[in-house]
């Protein structure tokens, strides 16, 4: 087992909790930010305190999760096809919503049409959708073994991120979008904690089980 390989799963975790905890801490610097009604990605735009602070924090975090992608499709070499989607999508997560996100900034004047906001958008959705497939690829093996508990717990964070990134989008509906401008925030976080569970679960099982979930009995 290369040393790489070992390294995935604390860098999956670290990525997470690294890019979960980031609006928080950056938050408190950042007068009169709102945890329930901003974005995220307003820690980022051009007129934020803690603008060079959170790209620069988003591009670690997404580095890491390409780093962890790459390790999990060498954890599950023995499973090629399984190996390389949840590799891709991990990684296509930290390249979308990331790194590529974090390069382009964005004014908060721009419209939801403006080029950068809506390169900034489609990235982050088609990461955001890469990265529901993890829970789902998760819940495939476990029901493969049997293991009836884990498939339902995978099966009910994704279907969590997904009522939750819809809530999140409806924001940009025309008609009922006022509704959801008082909670927009709590939903994008609610939708990648449903997100990033199932990450952080994987990578504690390898870290308990080094030859892969499937030596586990």
């Amino acid at each position: 087992m290369t040393i790489f390989k070992r390294c995935g799963p604390y860098f999956l975790i670290a990525a997470a909790l690294g890019d979960a905890s980031l609006p928080y801490l950056l938050g408190q610097f950042y007068p009169g930010y709102r945890q329930m009604t901003m974005l995220i990605s307003q820690l980022g735009e051009t007129e934020s305190p803690v603008a060079n602070w959170f790209n620069h924090g988003s591009l670690i975090t997404g580095t890491l999760f390409i780093l962890g992608g790459i390790a999990m499709w060498r954890s599950f070499s023995h499973l090629p096809r399984l190996g390389c989607w949840l590799g891709g999508a991990i990684a296509f997560y930290g390249l979308g919503d990331c790194i590529l996100s974090s390069l382009v900034s964005i004014s908060p004047q721009a419209s939801f049409f403006s080029p950068a906001y809506f390169f900034h958008a489609a990235c982050s959705g088609l990461a955001m959708v890469a990265m529901m497939t993890v829970p789902l690829l998760l819940a495939g093996l476990a029901y493969l073994k049997n293991q009836l508990g884990w498939t339902y717990l995978y099966l009910s964070l994704f279907i969590g991120s997904l009522v939750t990134l819809i809530l999140f989008a409806s924001y940009y509906l025309p008609g009922i979008g006022t509704w959801f401008a008082t909670t927009r925030g709590l939903w994008q976080r609610l939708s990648l904690l449903c997100l990033y569970l199932p990450t952080i679960l994987l990578a504690v099982t390898l870290l308990r089980f080094p030859q892969g979930l499937t030596s586990e009995a």
